[in-house]
Formats: structure tokens, C-alpha cells, sequence
């Protein structure tokens, strides 16, 4: 008999690759900062690399590289999140892969103006977070009972456990994908970001997007049913 599918909830925590932040431009044109605050959540989120690219330098493989990699930070997060099995399936981990992208698509910002406070400029960046999981959980929960109630009944049981992982997790990922269709989100955030200014050059710190990435996908899940015991 295999073992029956439990809700389990773990720490859900992004964690983003180090980023090319650096940004040529001068000093004297604040308009870029807002353009440059801009194409950095572009590209890591979305994918859409030449304003980034125009604005630093990078080049097209680093820009790619970049949003590649959170790609696959949040597909294992989700992965972790769910507890799944899937290291033997990579048809499935594609599957959580352009879930991912799904998800970052929807991202829902605006960067305001940058204005000077002092002898800095500053920019607003106003973010609704995802809140793709407490969104899912109702359905997610339904569909545990009724894969644990299959498992019971012995649907499961000339599976190999990898099949058997597989084929929970391949549900799992259309409910995902289809709340996904009618993204709902958290209150909105304000962050305010500086922007350096060094010698001829201009960049965000890492910590200020770092700030934003853990803005973008709300984590604080409220409406999940508890481990069974």
C-alpha cells in the first residue's frame, strides 16, 4: 500500500540569483533611474532583457541567465513548498518550469518617478503580491482528499513510487496553472528604493531588490489546512 499523500506545509522563501545591478547612465538624467528600476524587474520577472541590457551593458547571455536562474529558484521553492518528489521525472519539473514562468507573468507593479530627498534620488515601486497559494489552497486541499482517498482504495498500488509521485504532482500542477488564469492578489506594498550614484555610474543594491523580490509573491499563507497527524 503506498503511503497516503499529506498537506504539508514548509517555509516558502525566494531566493534570487546575484544580480548584474550595475547601470551606466549620468547623473544628471533621473528619468533613467525610473527606466533602470524598470528593466530590472523586467528581466528577472518577465524575461524582457534589452532595456536592462541597453542600460548596463550586459550582454544577452547574462541577461538570460539571470531570469533562467529565478525561473528555476522559484520552481524548486515550489517544489520544496509542496513537498514533491519529482527527481526522476524531468517531464514533470518542465511542467512546474513553465509554471514558474506562468507565475512571474503575472507580476502586477509600477515604478514611479525618481525624485531627489536630500542629496539622493529615490524611486517608488508599488507592488500587489501574487497570492497564487492561499488562492489554490481550497482546491489543492481537495484534490489531497480525494488522491489520498484513490491511494486507499488501491488506485496506486502497481505504481512505482516515482509514477506515483509523478502523477500527483502532474495534477497538482494544472490546478496551479489554472488559479493561475485568474490571479488574485495581496494589499499593495510600497517600497522605496535608492538609487547610487557613483562616479558616472548609477545601480540599485542588492539589498533594495532583494526588498522587491520578497514583495513580489506573498508567502504569509493563512488559509492552508494543517498537517494531518
Amino acid at each position: 500500500m503506498k503511503k497516503i499523500k499529506k498537506y504539508i506545509v514548509l517555509s516558502f522563501a525566494l531566493t534570487l540569483l546575484l544580480l548584474f545591478t550595475a547601470g551606466c547612465g549620468k547623473k544628471s538624467e533621473p528619468a533613467l533611474y525610473q527606466q533602470y528600476v524598470k528593466s530590472l524587474i523586467a528581466m528577472n520577472y518577465l524575461g524582457a532583457t534589452s532595456d536592462y541590457i541597453a542600460a548596463t551593458g550586459a550582454t544577452a547571455t547574462d541577461a538570460n541567465s539571470i531570469y533562467e536562474g529565478n525561473i528555476s529558484y522559484l520552481t524548486n521553492n515550489i517544489l520544496s513548498y509542496y513537498n514533491l518528489q519529482i527527481d526522476n521525472a524531468p517531464e514533470v519539473r518542465d511542467l512546474y518550469e513553465e509554471l514558474a514562468k506562468k507565475v512571474y507573468s503575472k507580476i502586477n507593479y509600477t515604478v514611479s518617478p525618481a525624485y531627489k530627498y536630500g542629496s539622493v534620488y529615490l524611486v517608488d515601486v508599488t507592488i500587489s503580491p501574487i497570492d497564487l497559494f492561499n488562492q489554490a489552497a481550497p482546491r489543492v486541499k481537495s484534490y489531497i482528499e480525494s488522491f489520498n482517498n484513490d491511494v486507499a482504495a488501491g488506485k496506486y498500488n502497481d505504481y512505482e513510487l516515482s509514477a506515483y509521485e509523478s502523477e500527483f504532482a502532474t495534477g497538482l500542477s494544472a490546478i496551479l496553472s489554472e488559479e493561475c488564469d485568474s490571479m488574485t492578489y495581496a494589499e499593495p506594498i510600497t517600497l522605496t528604493v535608492e538609487i547610487v550614484e557613483e562616479d558616472d555610474t548609477f545601480y540599485l543594491r542588492d539589498r533594495d531588490f532583494l526588498n522587491i523580490d520578497a514583495a513580489m509573491i506573498n508567502t504569509t499563507i493563512t488559509s492552508l489546512p494543517k498537517e494531518e497527524e
